[in-house]
């Protein structure tokens, strides 16, 4: 059955994973209470009614789904489909009962550590080296994978910012790779790329502000790790380069990484939930998370997206990842990242915590 069915077109299997998970996401959305998937407002929510979550179930199907069905898979294919359901049921778990960061932190490492042996993503940066060079990098993609797949879960906090996100570096890289080699579009792994950004557009018809269901840690944590397998095989294939890639991370790692270390010169919990995160702090600011959304999308499509495009010379490429990330960096700290509401972002704030 299998078998037959992997004979279909391309475009009909992307169809038959972006129908999975609308489905899912619209049963999920009738059923969650009987599930146990409505998330109340708290606190440090960004949402002032209960909303249905686990919406990234469906995300997750449609994308194993389109990668089980799509021509040209493998033994290694399957691993990695494989770790990232086992990923997304360790988040929904925590989406049920949160689970200690001491339980999935180990658990999350491990499933990144498998992905970097089954795609070779460690020669992919380091080469012919030795192995005392070899062992660092592979150290450096573990810690950069572990901290993709946990800041991706952190940045899913306002409505459709996670879903534009993933669609765009998708179809981003989906861009350079064709464009730099045509033969990828021959490729699962191009394929792949098309499959997430088709079920995650899914999901996206109702997680668009005003949300009818959220993410949760299934879609957020699963989201993450693909983005992490794929772009390990594309270096490995020769598609993009690093450069590439940080900088098509580059709105969501700066985010999360400025707000990481400013809570921490506060001496907050960085562990501990919060809502000041910059893109939290401006949906606040303008009113809901509409005009921030749709201006990452505009972001990622006109700044982000060409750069990454000329970004291919080794040269320019470290250049250009410098850039950008001083310029979203800045653009975090003016926009009060790690601060609480009554604190306004500025030069004498952030000389105050310098001190401390």
């Amino acid at each position: 059955m299998i078998s037959e069915l992997t004979s279909l077109p391309r475009p009909a299997i992307l169809a038959a994973g972006a129908l999975t998970s609308a489905i899912c996401v619209f049963v999920i959305i009738a059923k969650a209470r009987d599930l146990g998937l409505m998330q109340a407002p708290v606190a440090r929510s960004s949402h002032v009614r209960p909303t249905p979550t686990g919406g990234g179930i469906g995300i997750v199907a449609g994308t194993l789904l389109a990668g089980l069905l799509l021509p040209g898979g493998s033994g290694q294919t399957l691993s990695l489909l494989l770790l990232g359901a086992l990923l997304a049921a360790l988040g929904l778990f925590d989406d049920w009962r949160p689970l200690p960061a001491r339980v999935r932190l180990p658990v999350q490492a491990l499933i990144v550590l498998l992905a970097i042996w089954i795609t070779g993503g460690t020669a992919a940066i380091a080469g012919d080296s030795g192995a005392v060079v070899q062992l660092g990098a592979g150290l450096l993609l573990l810690l950069g994978g572990l901290w993709w797949v946990n800041l991706f879960n952190f940045m899913d906090g306002i409505d459709g910012i996670a879903g534009q996100q993933t669609v765009m570096m998708m179809i981003s890289a989906m861009a350079i790779a064709a464009l730099g080699t045509p033969a990828a579009l021959e490729s699962w792994t191009w394929w792949l790329m098309a499959a997430t950004a088709s079920a995650t557009a899914a999901f996206l018809l109702f997680n668009l502000p005003p949300a009818r269901i959220f993410m949760g840690d299934a879609g957020s944590t699963f989201l993450g790790f693909v983005i992490v397998a794929i772009a390990m095989k594309s270096l490995v294939a020769g598609w993009l380069s690093l450069p590439q890639w940080l900088i098509l991370s580059a709105l969501f790692a700066s985010d999360a990484t400025v707000t990481l270390i400013i809570r921490y010169l506060r001496g907050e919990n960085i562990a501990e939930a919060h809502r000041s995160h910059a893109y939290q702090r401006l949906a606040r600011r303008f009113g809901g998370a509409r005009p921030v959304t749709l201006s990452a999308f505009g972001l990622n499509l006109l700044v982000i997206l060409p750069l990454a495009l000329l970004a291919r010379d080794t040269g320019f490429g470290l250049l250009a990842v410098l850039l950008v990330y001083l310029a979203t960096a800045a653009l975090a700290l003016l926009a009060g990242a790690g601060l609480p509401d009554h604190e306004t972002a500025g030069i004498a704030t952030y000389r105050r915590l310098l001190k401390r």
